[in-house]
């Protein structure tokens, strides 16, 4: 998804994701408490790799997405994307199906 300064999270890799890169995101770039970022020893967070992601529920690094379609609402929210409810919809059914 993309970030404020333009960049991307999950590069369509196998894993689609920037791990392997060693890109780490400020909480602020994610919408996400950074109090969870401050445990971490440079405090902020790895994007997490989306194969497999439907398979390790809860989302977020405190737990706190349920679901994927909670996780597409955050975004949705967070980064004023103006997904309808189909579009999040599909969304959710695609990350299913990574």
């Amino acid at each position: 998804m993309p970030v404020s300064d333009g960049s991307c999270c999950h590069l369509p890799t196998m894993a689609f994701t920037d791990v392997n890169l060693g890109v780490l995101h400020d909480p602020s770039e994610t919408g996400m408490d950074p109090v969870h970022a401050s445990r971490l020893k440079n405090h902020k967070y790895r994007t997490t790799p989306l194969r497999a992601l439907s398979q390790h529920p809860p989302y977020f690094h405190d737990g706190s997405a349920a679901t994927l379609a909670d996780v597409v609402e955050h975004y949705n929210r967070v980064l004023g994307l103006g997904l309808s409810d189909a579009q999040k919809a599909d969304l959710v059914e695609y990350l299913k199906s990574l």
